[in-house]
């Protein structure tokens, strides 16, 4: 393309849009790592997910050879596959104002200007973002304003919005997260650039070279010292394939009771009774058992999944809520993360406008995340099995709003706090998300394997129970006299062993401080794939709360009373 032009043409942009998704696909390691540095590393394979479907949508040549029909089913298919956060912000990106729009086979420097802020309006709506606040807008926000000022030709307009969005992407180096999983570091996010400013950049240096002839090699991602390498091993065959193919094993296991969703990555129970008070669960895979194989009798209807430490998309929730309702309405309930509420918000509004009423109930149980004043930014972990526990029996008994007000109950009554020994690693990775010296271990670490809010010195399993406990005492209050329900939960390659020496030192300390215990669990239902260590979850009970907790339930990996 000559860079002096005014004008594209709907191949050149066709051609400059492929390119772009190459780039981010080649890329995907040099994003992976940087997200793994302050989130959960699974920025860069959710972007090469999105990247790849778009490559789909532009490959196939249309007749119509209409740039705002190309870019609007990019955009949508983006959103279909992608899931997490990601999918709906990125997607955004480039919806611009396609929908409505004249069909046109060419694009002025002004209207792809334009086009570009309609896209940026979008990702702001949706997220809430502003600038400094450690996200994609502090590249994708000086990007459009340098194009905004620069329309002379496309070659001047892309190369001021190139080097604005690798500016702005430098500038977040300089700021603490206010969104996302990194927003819980606070300060430790310092020092550190945003993945999805990255991303952006690396769209607009592919623009530039396309658009004036240039090669400019690709970041990479940095060699890790002989010291620091982990090298992780797992038995997959193709690492895109590990949720189908984890759904097809499950299925064939237990496809008595429990059937796939046609088309997406999700499951139902079969026969369930018509009028019921449905219970929709979901999240990212590599949290097994925690989602999927939580349906059952008084526990949940269906399951979501989406990819690898990704939330599913709108369209996955969507289908697999369809797939459930039996006419008594439907409680979506799931972690506190800005992809799941994203997605599954855009799911519930999709199902209220068929006449499906949906109630939204977000666990917000990690105490070491957020103050108690900041209560809604609080991450949802492994109180997600007592939320579960609860609404499932609630939506077995009850109306809409009833089951829904129990189920808010049970998660307005949840602490959490945990601790990482080792990272995961996600399939087809070899090195995990995070490394950690011999003598030391993260505390208050997210389900993804975000870093924690600080990192200590190993300790006892006794002084390592000690401190988690007074962290959710003192957070709670619960007292002496009150009633708890407790789970020890082992993050994925913690033992048994080690689980039930934790939950020893636990039930001392519950004795000694007068807090009467009505259960006590153990086990390793909410997993991040490998990691080492494990959290404590108090759920304070009364007579309500009981009743729904001591009724039995029955699914293929949790099971009460039975």
């Amino acid at each position: 393309m000559d860079a002096k032009k005014n004008i594209i043409t709907y191949e050149e942009l066709r051609k400059m849009l492929i390119a772009c998704a190459d780039r981010i696909i080649r890329c995907e390691a040099y994003l992976t790592q940087i997200d793994s540095r302050i989130g959960d590393g699974d920025h860069g394979i959710g972007m090469r997910t999105g990247m790849t479907a778009a490559k789909r949508v532009l490959a196939a040549d249309r007749d119509d050879r209409d740039i705002y029909a190309m870019m609007a089913e990019m955009s949508g298919e983006m959103e279909r596959t992608m899931g997490g956060a990601s999918g709906m912000i990125f997607s955004s990106l480039f919806s611009g104002n396609a929908k409505g729009h004249a069909p046109a086979s060419e694009m002025t420097a002004t209207e792809f200007a334009a086009y570009m802020e309609s896209g940026l309006h979008n990702v702001i709506s949706i997220g809430h973002a502003e600038l400094g606040d450690k996200t994609m807008v502090d590249a994708f926000a000086p990007a459009v304003d340098a194009m905004k000022h620069h329309t002379g030709s496309f070659g001047e307009m892309i190369l001021a919005a190139e080097k604005a969005a690798h500016e702005g992407m430098e500038k977040t180096k300089d700021q603490i997260a206010k969104f996302g999983r990194a927003k819980s570091l606070m300060e430790r996010t310092l020092g550190f650039q945003d993945s999805g400013a990255t991303s952006v950049w690396l769209i607009f240096l592919q623009m530039a070279d396309e658009i004036t002839g240039r090669t400019t090699p690709d970041p990479v991602a940095e060699e890790e010292t002989f010291e620091q390498k982990v090298v992780s091993k797992k038995i997959i065959n193709d690492p895109n394939a590990v949720v189908a193919e984890e759904a097809e094993g499950f299925l064939a296991a237990f496809g008595k009771e429990i059937e796939a969703v046609p088309g997406v990555n999700g499951f139902v129970r079969k026969n369930i009774p018509e009028g019921k008070t449905a219970l929709l669960i979901g999240g990212g895979s590599g949290h097994e058992p925690m989602f999927g194989f939580f349906l059952g009798d008084h526990l949940a209807d269906a399951a979501a999944n989406g990819n690898v430490f990704a939330s599913p998309s709108p369209e996955t929730v969507y289908q697999t809520a369809k797939a459930a309702a039996k006419g008594g309405g439907m409680i979506f309930l799931y972690g506190n993360y800005a992809g799941d509420n994203l997605n599954f918000d855009k799911a519930a509004a999709m199902l209220e406008e068929e006449g499906i009423h949906v109630r939204t109930v977000r666990v917000k149980d990690d105490v070491a995340s957020a103050p108690r004043e900041r209560m809604d930014d609080r991450r949802g972990i492994a109180g997600d099995v007592f939320a579960i526990k609860i609404a499932g029996a609630a939506c077995a008994e009850n109306d809409l709003e009833e089951a829904y007000r129990i189920a808010c109950k049970a998660r307005d009554n949840l602490y959490t706090i945990g601790v990482g020994l080792q990272g995961a690693t996600i399939p087809g990775k070899t090195e995990p998300i995070f490394t950690l010296p011999a003598e030391e271990m993260e505390y208050g670490l997210g389900i993804h394997g975000e870093p924690g809010v600080r990192r200590t010195k190993m300790d006892t399993a006794d002084h390592i129970v000690e401190e988690l406990l007074d962290g959710i005492l003192a957070d709670s209050g619960i007292k002496e006299g009150d009633v708890v329900c407790t789970y020890i939960n082992g993050l994925g390659s913690t033992t048994m062993m080690e689980l039930m020496i934790m939950n020893r030192r636990l039930a001392q300390l519950l004795k000694e401080k007068k807090i009467r215990v009505h259960d006590m669990d153990v086990g390793s239902y909410v997993t991040t794939m490998e990691m080492a260590g494990a959290s404590i979850t108090l759920m304070k009970m009364d007579e309500e709360l009981i009743r729904y907790y001591d009724m039995p339930c029955r699914s293929p990996y949790y099971n009460k009373n039975v």
